[in-house]
């Protein structure tokens, strides 16, 4: 179990808490809530590489899930539709628009 210790003793000894710190966490306490945590270095850099490491794969994941989305867009048919799209005439767009509004608004 981590240590706790009062905010008083952490301040009064800084070099123990340190070293304690060293083999495990340590709580430091102020009215008998935890305020903070004094963790080793090495604990520390354990836990950031951790965290990137999550970042990393959820990022992944991510990438995968959007591949796959871009993926299933490439087809001929999305190809011709946006090929439409982009070669519709202002008016054709208004009037596509206009259209879709209406049938939103039932």
């Amino acid at each position: 179990m981590a240590k706790r210790v009062s905010a008083t003793t952490a301040k009064n000894q800084l070099g123990q808490i340190m070293r304690l710190a060293e083999q495990e966490p340590v709580y430091i306490v102020k009215h008998g809530k935890p305020q903070t945590v004094v963790i080793g270095a090495e604990a520390y850099e354990k836990l950031l590489s951790r965290a990137q490491d999550r970042d990393d794969l959820q990022l992944a994941n991510l990438r995968a899930e959007f591949e796959a989305m871009y993926a299933s867009m490439q087809t001929e048919r999305s190809q011709r539709k946006v090929d439409a799209l982009l070669n519709a005439s202002a008016e054709r767009l208004n009037k596509a628009a206009a259209r879709r509004i209406r049938k939103s608004r039932g």
